[in-house]
């Protein structure tokens, strides 16, 4: 289905993931309950920080839950029990992880983040598993009688940055992270987190139940290591508006228009700045300094050890004497008619800020109209995240230039530190923001699979940022993914899809067909594979999503909830249905009477 798969499974060499250091000692196991009595007490220095506490928590209500015990966090253990010692490690570096075993019982340790240690021990030594934030996204076992294997290991992420969809990286997403492929508002949204929260909604009004889901959703990024270390890029310049363009705005230092965009004079505003101004190029140098040296007092935004130069979201840039001939029109296929342009001012603040600042890098993107890599080496300093805007539109012949553009990027600079953008949104977006009726669902997990080894095989791992996380399964594919790009797709859709108990047949092969409908090439016109042109109603549901197909659709589903046994898989296939086949279900009626389309910007 991609033609990056082979390429995935010769990456797949040392796949074990984690499996970095140690070894299996000769004890075997570590119980660490029996008859659902406790045998080991989680230790925690007694000054321990608020993340030590959290990580301690995490630990406690887990093992609680799988062995019916009640675990103990303490300075240090009981008489004659086994130690779970949670702690900071120097030795270790930032975000990598340890998990070591001696006769005094098990260290789980980090250089700065200790709950990774405590989520891979309770998923790859419980049995774990955490699939979505939903009521169902949780499988816990049950063990009253817990022994653990004797193995040490040493694990770190693949993506220094791991950002599933917002600003936010660290410990906290802001609540932004939303999954669901119905539009926020409607009806269906609003039935399905009904459906898939319905503890959140206990005694609670619909406002207070919607920040418990925020507080479940975050909690859950959390647990899959999302977040990292802050290395991003992004529009760096519209701030320039309220500091040199708008008079009566409060930031309003200096009236200058001769920083921005020339040709515009009819618009409100100039839509892009003019990056051949000497003046332009001096005061963004003096930003990129102020930033590194004021961050500590107004937080680094993007990250402690790169300040971000990129121009505004849009393609109209200065038509001065100095900026035109720097563009290359015969480039506009490959995006790239501004690459010169843009890199070349890029250098020039990079140069200056290497002066005073040897130590610190700027970033920028590879995005819109300067995808391509320049005709010229950039400074020593700069680091470039590639925006791979076409990643969820397999079907276009752009999608192959972009993986074609990102080796030329690696092959350029093969030593560099090497960023990047996802497109997840999409069909979804523009679904919402144009068409205004349900996509037909942009499964394509194999294409993922190739995708991440893409980026695994080219080590760009600066920092993944997703433009939006849509479908609980490609969420999850790739919060793995992000810290472990070599994870073979077989084992991560067997944990996935087992979740759903005798029912993960007749699931399976429902995504299987929306996935095989959507990333076949064959059933898209050639328009369609010639351009980057997003979903019509038409397309959706009269081409991928037939009567025929949502006939076969409806039979899988109806199959799932007859063999759907337990109480977990019970609720896993109402989310199925709720989230997914009802979604479709809407759209294939609403494509027979759509409303007329929004412009796509």
């Amino acid at each position: 289905m991609s033609r990056l798969l082979p390429l995935f499974l010769l990456f797949l060499a040392g796949c074990a993931a984690g499996d970095l250091g140690g070894g299996i000692l000769p004890s075997g196991k570590m119980p660490l309950a029996k008859h659902s009595t406790p045998l080991a007490d989680i230790v925690i220095a007694p000054d321990a920080d608020e993340n030590l506490r959290f990580a301690a928590d995490e630990l406690k209500l887990h093992l609680d839950k799988i062995t019916g015990a009640s675990f103990s966090i303490v300075s240090r253990p009981a008489e004659g029990r086994k130690s779970l010692r949670i702690a900071y490690n120097p030795k270790l570096a930032k975000q990598e992880l340890g998990i070591s075993f001696s006769s005094a019982g098990v260290a789980l340790e980090s250089g700065g983040f200790p709950e990774y240690a405590v989520w891979d021990f309770l998923r790859d030594y419980c049995g774990v598993s955490w699939l979505d934030p939903t009521d169902a996204g949780t499988i816990i076992p049950s063990a009253p009688n817990l022994s653990v294997k004797r193995k040490n290991r040493k694990d770190r992420p693949f993506a220094k940055g791991r950002n599933p969809g917002n600003m936010s990286v660290g410990r906290s997403f802001g609540g932004a992270y939303s999954p669901e492929l119905w539009k926020r508002g409607s009806s269906g949204w609003t039935n399905y987190l009904h459906v898939a929260y319905p503890s959140a909604f206990t005694n609670k009004t619909f406002a207070a139940a919607e920040r418990e889901i925020a507080r479940r959703k975050n909690l859950f990024l959390r647990r899959m290591k999302a977040g990292g270390e802050i290395s991003r890029a992004c529009h760096s310049f519209y701030g320039w508006y309220d500091r040199f363009w708008n008079k009566s705005h409060p930031k309003f230092e200096q009236f200058r228009p001769d920083f921005f965009a020339k040709g515009y004079e009819k618009d409100n505003r100039p839509p892009q700045l003019c990056y051949s101004n000497p003046d332009v190029i001096k005061q963004a140098v003096a930003d990129v300094r102020a930033y590194f040296d004021n961050g500590d007092k107004k937080g680094y935004q993007w990250g402690k050890d790169a300040c971000c130069l990129e121009p505004m979201d849009n393609s109209s840039f200065c038509k001065c004497e100095k900026c035109v001939p720097q563009y290359r029109p015969e480039l506009a296929l490959l995006s790239s008619q501004q690459s010169d342009y843009w890199f070349r001012f890029v250098n020039a603040v990079a140069k200056e800020v290497a002066k005073t600042h040897p130590d610190k890098k700027v970033s920028t993107l590879a995005y819109y109209t300067h995808c391509g890599v320049p005709t010229f080496r950039l400074e020593p300093n700069v680091i470039v995240h590639y925006c791979f805007t076409c990643n969820r539109i397999p079907y276009a012949q752009r999608c192959a230039r972009q993986e074609e553009q990102l080796r030329d990027w690696r092959a350029a600079y093969p030593d560099r530190p090497f960023g990047l953008w996802l497109y997840n949104t999409f069909p979804k977006e523009y679904a919402e923001n144009s068409t205004r009726v349900n996509c037909f669902p942009g499964f394509f997990a194999h294409v993922l699979a190739g995708e991440y080894a893409l980026l695994g095989a080219l080590d760009i791992s600066e920092h993944i940022y997703n433009c939006g996380f849509v479908d609980d399964y490609e969420n999850y594919l790739s919060l793995r993914w992000m810290w472990n790009p070599r994870e073979p797709l077989e084992w991560l859709e067997s944990d996935y899809f087992s979740s759903y108990g005798k029912a993960a047949a007749p699931i399976r092969e429902f995504y299987r067909i929306v996935e095989d409908r959507y990333c076949t090439r064959a059933n898209y016109p050639t328009e369609m594979l010639m351009k980057t042109t997003h979903q019509t109603v038409e397309l959706a549901w009269k081409v991928l999503g037939t009567p025929e197909v949502m006939r076969e659709l409806g039979k899988l589903m109806a199959e799932a909830e007859r063999l759907a046994d337990t109480p977990q898989a019970k609720a896993r296939v109402a989310n199925w249905r709720a989230g997914i086949f009802d979604y479709m279900t809407a759209g294939a009626a609403a494509s027979r009477n759509p409303p007329p389309p929004k412009p796509w910007p």
